[in-house]
């Protein structure tokens, strides 16, 4: 660590460390979770959520890749971008593919994950406090994106 932090703020790294770890484990601990159910299970809706496992994944899948790791990366290149929004929760829906190999959408997932994992830097790090405008949110940090990036997967996929 380059600069000086007060003890207090170990609990803050230790906190982001832990962040960091559970952004890495999240899609294989889901992949187990998936794994657990009758593969017929996978392709039905699921009561509380209305989407099926399969669908519930393909959607934290598109959005990850095509939300959140842009969204990462530009808060880690410029300064202060403006970020832009998609126009609903479920934008990603049009171009669900019922036939995609459950295996095929946990590979492309954990990719993005990773891609994502591997840009947040150490946990002492400023970069953490960096932030980008995005209009429905607000200013918002590098760590509130990581945090909203496991708060989605986790959100969607609790429910099997």
């Amino acid at each position: 660590m380059d600069h000086y932090a007060p003890p207090v703020f170990d609990l803050l790294f230790d906190y982001r460390a832990r962040l960091l770890a559970q952004l890495d484990a999240q899609p294989a601990a889901v992949a187990g979770r998936l794994a657990a159910l009758p593969e017929p299970d996978w392709y039905r809706p699921h009561r509380r959520e209305g989407r099926s496992p399969h669908r519930v994944l393909a959607h934290v899948r598109d959005v990850e890749t095509l939300s959140f790791l842009p969204r990462v990366q530009r808060i880690l290149k410029e300064d202060q971008p403006q970020l832009g929004s998609f126009p609903a929760h479920d934008w990603s829906d049009g171009d669900y593919q019922p036939n995609e190999p459950m295996t095929d959408l946990l590979a492309a997932w954990s990719q993005t994950r990773a891609e994502i994992v591997g840009l947040l830097p150490p946990p002492d790090s400023p970069a953490w406090n960096r932030v980008g405008f995005h209009p429905p949110s607000g200013q918002r940090t590098l760590q509130w994106w990581a945090e909203r990036v496991y708060g989605h997967a986790r959100e969607h996929t609790l429910t099997w």
